[in-house]
């Protein structure tokens, strides 16, 4: 696959407290994209070959004309990823339209019950929408691929095997889930301090995760955690040798004060973070581990 990360959004209908967006979504949110830019970026680059595209940042459900763009970029050869909160499944015939053409479908998930989605996501409803959206999403599957997103930070670390389970044990088909560790970005940047987490204390929970999800025949990943986190054996869970190299498109303000749109090319998952002194002489150094959150050091000892 030749990968395309679009951010086609800069607006959201929920307040993340580990938001990645937050910043951009404020200074974007009055220039947004249009259809013909959209449209435009994705023939050019099916001109050059590339073939699997994610929609994301902030809610790309809420582009406008979204199931054309969805019906569109399908007919130009694209495997479709959308990275949503799912609010817009709420409807029946939203779900029933988009699942025709998306190939793999990201819901992002930090909770297990009414409290806790409230306090992760800032939106009251969607608790009790969630059971709505995960019976749509069952109901009009067309075989296409789940996926079940979990970021953890400081609030919720110690209930991502009861998240788990919650989304399991919900109608929403899961196949695999991400555990994603809090990335010092934008709000999270900000707030990193009361949001990021004792690494050992996490590891201690790994080996009921790797458990469940094994017995349940979800494949499980995990990104932002030092391969040397994960317990012997369990190196294979590390999201950092699954990347796949892509560009991203998104809003970028130059530095003559133009909002533009930029390119940039990724060929690791490494965001901020670093090489410590222990990585020298650890036994997963030569694999593709892209190390410790360099912000993390700040705040805990590695």
């Amino acid at each position: 696959m030749k990968r395309l990360e679009f951010h086609i959004t800069y607006s959201c209908n929920h307040a993340c407290i580990f938001c990645s967006e937050d910043d951009r979504m404020m200074e974007y949110s009055k220039n947004p994209l249009t259809e013909i830019q959209v449209r435009s970026i994705l023939v050019d680059r099916a001109k050059k070959w590339y073939n699997h595209v994610n929609f994301t940042w902030g809610e790309p459900t809420l582009f406008p004309n979204f199931l054309k763009l969805l019906s569109f970029t399908k007919k130009i050869g694209y495997k479709i990823y959308v990275w949503t909160n799912g609010t817009s499944f709420v409807s029946k015939s939203f779900s029933k339209e988009a699942l025709k053409y998306i190939d793999e479908l990201s819901l992002s998930i930090h909770w297990f019950n009414q409290i806790s989605c409230k306090a992760q996501t800032g939106h009251k409803k969607h608790f009790d929408l969630f059971k709505i959206i995960a019976k749509n999403i069952k109901t009009y599957n067309q075989k296409n691929f789940f996926f079940s997103n979990v970021v953890i930070n400081k609030s919720n670390y110690m209930d991502t095997l009861k998240i788990i389970k919650f989304v399991k044990e919900s109608d929403y088909p899961v196949a695999q889930v991400l555990i994603s560790n809090i990335a010092p970005e934008w709000l999270a940047d900000h707030n990193f301090k009361d949001l990021a987490f004792s690494l050992d204390d996490f590891k201690l929970d790994i080996p009921d995760i790797v458990t469940y999800t094994s017995q349940n025949n979800i494949i499980l990943r995990f990104f932002g955690l030092p391969t040397c986190i994960l317990w012997r054996d369990y190196e294979d869970y590390s999201n950092d040798g699954h990347w796949q190299e892509r560009h991203t498109i998104e809003r970028y303000t130059n530095d003559r004060g133009n909002i533009v749109l930029k390119d940039t090319y990724s060929p690791d998952n490494s965001r901020k973070r670093t090489f410590v002194r222990k990585c020298q002489t650890c036994e997963w150094r030569l694999n593709p581990c892209t190390w410790v959150f360099k912000k993390y050091l700040d705040f805990y000892e590695f």
